[in-house]
């Protein structure tokens, strides 16, 4: 008995104290399109046609024809799959979980101190620093678990799950893994899938240079695979003999010679066999690890090599079929699936892996597909504890050091340390942020009180499209000229990890030292310059005139963060490119679906660059709304729209 329940005949289970005891019960969670990412505009067209065309009613039906890239908690990301039609649809899932190793992965920058000024040159000396990361991030790039081995089964046993649900019956899934919980996670899948479904450990070896003095070095992992069923694809693959016909007459297979000479009728036959190759095994040593394909490098710790994926997908998918990672990374599997012809479902927790994933996918080509992230994260995430949405925003308000206001929802007081007293505003979790709501906001402050406030504080999980330039439009447009600072600030999307910490004032005040509130970064476009060609045709240029980055993510705690911190900020006073990791242009903006039409990218690894400023098109002569979407190498986005 296990639980109370009959376990059955030649079953295995996992058992340790904090085992989750319930399967996630997935709910009607939505993903928000951050963009659609077109690589190649010829490929415009294939596009669904309501991405082509704005038929909205139509698009929730259309996202399932495309490629989908997740930005968020996978866990999150496959209940939302799940509640969208796509249980029993995914025919292969491959994913390289955390390994408990309690490796640090954080993620290192370079970027070249003496730039080119046209860019895409980036010659001169590099400046190399680590990105504070956010508590996202700590999930997603350090493999340290706080709670053991136990808070990292935690964390897996419901995830398998949720992909056993949303396997095709004639799917199969591989877990990646090592020593450090391989033989864990292998009873852990005998529970989930079934010992019946167990297909293969599979032993994938490389070597290297590195050397353990008090043991034999540990050059290999493992890949479990299990399946849905009995009924699974599998398509058996080959590799080459070691050695083929010689002009002996002798044919050496399998590392023996032999003895006899082969008679002239089979010469053809052993051809053939020679040419089909060796029925691949359970244990991989031709394939290299990462380190050794210099051409695949992407500056991305924990990457695996290309042709590792190619051999899987190849082995337990057909073309057309659906692959899934949820665990992507830097984009290995998606960047394969493409190039075989699969449709995929990437998801990756950390910022940087969607830079990375988006910049190979674009170099590549690849057919257009969609950058997601969970909507209404935060809102979901105050639902599921029972909490209110005004006790969430006391919450934060305490968090950034302001005191609540009575019988004002989000509103609160705080004194600045530069002595001003200041008036701070907590948006709404499931609603950007408009400049309609900051200048009310900035009138009210004014004469709140009796007395005014000089300083406004705007805490948002979500601004609208060009909120900056829409904001200094209306403050230009007030009779009275505004005469409160109005600053504002990017609520961390992790902040609910602390929020269910704070318990306590105490707990509240030891955290508000940890949360950073980021001022919004600044885009500034110059005026558009049209140039009218022959056959109703203009060429329109579109250049970056400033992009500010009000502040950086780089701990100051030692001196080597305060040297980077001030070496960076003066690289980016003199040429602010530098800090763009890639800006795109939605030529034709429906004001609702950000679409990628022409895009440039620094690139990764060795193939970074300054990016260039200036985007040029070739259009039709006729009005049009354009947007302009920049996101820089920390994950910060700023965006503007321009009527041509």
């Amino acid at each position: 008995m296990d639980n109370g329940k009959v376990r059955k005949k030649d079953s295995a289970r996992l058992v340790w104290d904090s085992k989750p005891r319930r399967a996630p019960n997935p709910k009607d969670i939505e993903f928000q399109t951050a963009e659609v990412v077109i690589p190649n505009p010829a490929h415009r067209e294939q596009l669904p046609l309501s991405f082509r065309d704005g038929k909205l009613g139509e698009a929730e039906i259309d996202k399932q024809k495309m490629n989908r890239l997740i930005w968020g908690d996978n866990l999150l990301a496959m209940q939302a799959l799940l509640s969208q039609g796509y249980e029993g649809k995914i025919n292969l899932i491959y994913i390289d979980p955390p390994f408990d190793s309690k490796a640090d992965y954080s993620h290192k920058m370079t970027i070249p101190i003496n730039p080119s000024p046209l860019a895409g040159e980036g010659k001169g000396e590099g400046l190399e620093f680590t990105k504070e990361p956010s508590v996202i991030e700590r999930l997603a790039y350090k493999d340290t678990w706080a709670g053991g081995t136990d808070s990292y089964l935690d964390m897996l046993y419901p995830r398998l799950q949720l992909m056993k649900r949303l396997l095709a019956e004639d799917g199969s899934i591989y877990v990646h893994l090592d020593w450090h919980v391989g033989h864990y996670v292998k009873v852990m899948m005998d529970e989930v899938f079934g010992k019946e479904n167990f297909v293969n450990e599979i032993v994938w070896c490389y070597t290297g240079p590195r050397k353990t003095p008090k043991a034999f070095s540990k050059k290999h992992d493992i890949l479990l695979l299990y399946s849905k069923t009995s009924g699974y694809k599998f398509n058996q693959l080959t590799i080459p003999h070691k050695s083929g016909l010689h002009d002996t007459g002798k044919v050496e297979t399998f590392g023996r010679v032999r003895k006899e000479q082969i008679p002239e009728e089979q010469i053809e036959e052993i051809k053939m066999l020679e040419e089909r190759g060796k029925t691949l095994e359970d244990w991989w040593i031709d394939i290299w690890a990462t380190e050794r394909y210099r051409s695949e490098l992407l500056g991305y710790d924990t990457q695996k090599p290309a042709g590792l994926l190619e051999r899987i997908i190849k082995a337990s998918s057909n073309e057309g079929g659906l692959v899934a990672d949820f665990f992507c990374g830097s984009g290995t599997t998606l960047a394969v699936a493409e190039k075989l012809n699969r449709c995929w479902i990437g998801c990756e927790l950390g910022k940087v892996g969607i830079q990375v994933t988006r910049a190979r996918l674009v170099e590549q080509q690849a057919k257009p597909f969609l950058i997601e992230n969970i909507g209404n994260y935060q809102r979901e995430m105050i639902y599921l504890t029972g909490g209110r949405i005004y006790e969430m925003q006391n919450l934060i308000l305490k968090l950034y050091g302001a005191t609540p206001r009575d019988k004002m929802s989000g509103l609160g007081i705080r004194k600045a340390e530069d002595g001003i007293e200041e008036l701070v505003y907590v948006g709404y979790p499931d609603r950007p942020v408009t400049a309609g709501k900051a200048e009310e906001l900035a009138i009210q402050a004014q004469k709140l009180d009796g007395r005014g406030y000089k300083r406004l504080i705007i805490l948002g999980w979500d601004y609208e499209y060009n909120y900056h330039q829409a904001l200094e439009s209306r403050k230009k447009a007030l009779k009275d000229k505004l005469k409160v600072e109005v600053i504002s600030r990017d609520i961390p999307p992790d902040i609910y990890d602390y929020l269910k910490k704070a318990k306590t004032e105490e707990d509240i005040e030891a955290l508000s030292e940890k949360i950073k509130f980021y001022e919004r970064p600044y885009l500034k476009m110059d005026a558009p310059k049209i140039k009218e060609l022959k056959d109703g045709k203009s060429e329109i240029a579109l250049s970056i005139k400033r992009y500010v980055l009000m502040d950086i993510p780089i701990s100051q705690s030692t001196k080597k963060g305060q040297e980077d911190y001030a070496a960076l900020m003066k690289i980016a006073k003199d040429n602010f490119a530098v800090l763009i990791d890639y800006w795109a242009v939605d030529w034709d903006y429906d004001g609702f679906t950000f679409k990628s039409q022409w895009q440039a990218f620094r690139g990764n690894g060795k193939k970074a660059k300054t990016v260039i400023t200036e985007a040029k098109e070739t259009l039709e002569n006729k009005k049009r709304t354009t947007a302009v979407r920049v996101v820089d190498i920390f994950g910060n986005d700023a965006g503007v729209v321009i009527e041509v």
